[in-house]
């Protein structure tokens, strides 16, 4: 069976396990782009720095966490930047160059209001769709040098968009205390089955993986990964 191959993009960095799971990728030489969260960098400078001389790539994923949608855009420009600026120290402090910049929207929602990683958690898809405000905050992307690392990717995925989206997320986050219950997928068992019956993911692929690193689901996002491999699914490398 030849392998499924896949980038893992894993959410909300830092919390109290990035350095575990730091350690575990890289027993299993598995790369991964984090997406981190400025305000929780900002009070765990050292796991994102372990991170990065472990060879995983750092993106920003806002400093507040805040949905697009719900701000103006020079208030979304000043969110992203704090957080950039952030990135960018950490590398300097380990004078490492900093691979590239790459940005994904809490939630996904890109500025229309529109939350894609929930839609496609129940099960459905929605197409990216662009107007005024998405225009201005893609634009700004650009120009900021944003880009997206995936490469090879089939033509029904959105290469042209600036910010980093995903092709399958897998749920994780369903299992954390404030949303546990509240889905369909109540269980890690559950949510290996759903990995083994998305028929999006039976492809070559490449896939976009999105995962989230979060002090109460570590264990299971690491379950869910050894699952993966499991099924036969090669990680691929940004560099």
């Amino acid at each position: 069976m030849p392998a499924k191959r896949a980038y893992l993009t894993i959410d909300d960095s830092p919390c109290e396990h990035t350095e575990a799971l730091t350690d575990f990728l890289a027993e299993r030489n598995i790369p991964a782009l984090l997406f981190v969260r400025g305000a929780f960098m900002e009070q765990n400078p050292k796991a994102i720095e372990y991170a990065i001389q472990k060879g995983l790539v750092i993106g920003n994923h806002s400093f507040a966490h805040i949905p697009a949608g719900d701000m103006e855009p020079q208030d979304w420009v000043d969110d992203l930047e704090k957080c950039d600026h952030l990135i960018d120290a950490a590398y300097a402090r380990l004078d490492i160059e900093r691979p590239g910049k790459y940005y994904r929207f809490p939630y996904i929602d890109r500025g229309d209001g529109v939350r894609v990683e929930r839609i496609f958690a129940d099960g459905s898809q929605t197409a990216i769709v662009e107007n005024n405000k998405t225009s201005v905050l893609q634009q700004y992307l650009k120009d900021q040098g944003f880009t997206q690392p995936f490469k090879n990717m089939a033509d029904a995925y959105p290469s042209q968009a600036v910010d980093c989206l995903f092709t399958y997320t897998s749920g994780d986050w369903m299992l954390t205390e404030r949303h546990k219950g509240n889905w369909d997928y109540k269980t890690v068992e559950d949510l290996k089955r759903r990995i083994n019956e998305d028929e999006s993911l039976q492809g070559e692929g490449p896939h976009v993986l999105l995962m989230h690193d979060q002090p109460d689901i570590h264990e299971e996002v690491c379950a869910l990964i050894e699952h993966m491999i499991a099924q036969g699914f090669e990680f691929l490398d940004y560099a």
